[in-house]
């Protein structure tokens, strides 16, 4: 009988034993998804934050850069007509802009904000230069190159507020 005994003392404290382990890694996934979860939103912090740095060196750039400005003023108003030089300028200058915006939406900076993006569309449409390039480059850079059917609407929508007319087809 103390055989017996002694056997099922040993199940139990080895049963007991097991628990106790799969209590404490149980205890251990949980503050390791907390981790994660920590973790990821720090990601999505630097990220936005990466992306606010970028669109302010854009901005700087033209700040900064007379040559830039310049071009951009002149195509941007469109009244009147640039040499190469400008247009090119001007022309790469909103091609890094529109870049940027995608790699935004893509990474999901902002969480695909509508009205973020809308704000960001409505900054590079804010002249007639800039819509002019998004009928044609922006857009077809968005939707086309990209598939970003959903920022391509959002944009039709922005500059249809700005030019108070729809997107010509």
């Amino acid at each position: 009988m103390e055989t017996a005994l002694v056997v099922a003392i040993a199940q139990i404290a080895t049963g007991i034993a097991t628990l106790i382990v799969a209590l404490f890694l149980a205890a251990q996934l949980l503050i390791q998804k907390r981790q994660l979860e920590i973790a990821h939103q720090d990601s999505v912090r630097e990220l936005g934050f990466a992306a606010r740095t970028r669109n302010e060196e854009l901005i700087l750039a033209r700040l900064t850069d007379k040559s830039l400005l310049n071009s951009y003023l002149k195509v941007g108003a469109g009244l009147e007509t640039p040499s190469d030089e400008e247009t090119h300028q001007f022309m790469n200058y909103m091609r890094l802009s529109y870049l940027q915006m995608i790699n935004e939406w893509r990474l999901g900076v902002n969480d695909q904000n509508i009205e973020y993006f809308k704000g960001r569309l409505g900054v590079l449409m804010g002249s007639v230069g800039e819509r002019r390039y998004y009928l044609t480059n922006g857009k077809i850079i968005v939707g086309t190159v990209f598939g970003l059917s959903d920022l391509v609407n959002l944009g039709d929508m922005v500059y249809e507020e700005l030019q108070g007319r729809p997107v010509p087809s």
